[in-house]
């Protein structure tokens, strides 16, 4: 998904109107429209791409560009959230699911002719990046549960 689509898929998350959306963040109407389509040379600035994040609850845009940038992005529960080892067993549920995942993309990939082809190897990467995902929030739950006070924060 490109950093665009990302926005624009923030923006559709909206419960309202674009236009009231837009009026919250650029202050007119017709702002956000001219924005999102780059009308001359208009761009939307960092504070709005966090505000429209924050008052759509969309994470696209800030996943997209962690992964742009070889990061990525993680939305983990609040601090005051109780966690326990049953929350840390669901997600290391989840890395092994992605893994296998990713196991059948390359095996699938192979299958057909040998080789790992430009669109194979895309969607190998995104199912290796899912899984780098899980295991960066697996770890960070795992010091939230059983780290020290230096572990936690």
């Amino acid at each position: 998904m490109s950093l665009n689509d990302a926005i624009r898929s923030d923006v559709e998350q909206w419960p309202g109107t674009q236009e009231s959306l837009s009026r919250d963040v650029c202050g007119s109407a017709q702002g956000l429209r001219h924005k999102l389509a780059g009308y001359k040379g208009s761009t939307l600035r960092p504070e709005e791409l966090v505000m429209i994040q924050l008052m759509t609850g969309g994470r696209h845009f800030v996943t997209a560009m962690a992964r742009e940038l070889g990061g990525v992005y993680l939305q983990l529960p609040p601090l005051g959230d109780e966690l326990d080892n049953g929350d840390l067993l669901a997600e290391c549920q989840e890395i092994t699911a992605r893994l296998s995942e990713l196991f059948a993309e390359l095996a699938k990939s192979i299958a057909n002719d040998g080789v790992i082809d430009a669109g194979e190897r895309g969607r190998c990467d995104a199912r290796a990046h899912a899984l780098r995902e899980q295991v960066v929030r697996y770890l960070a739950l795992s010091y939230r549960v059983y780290g020290d006070e230096l572990a936690k924060g």
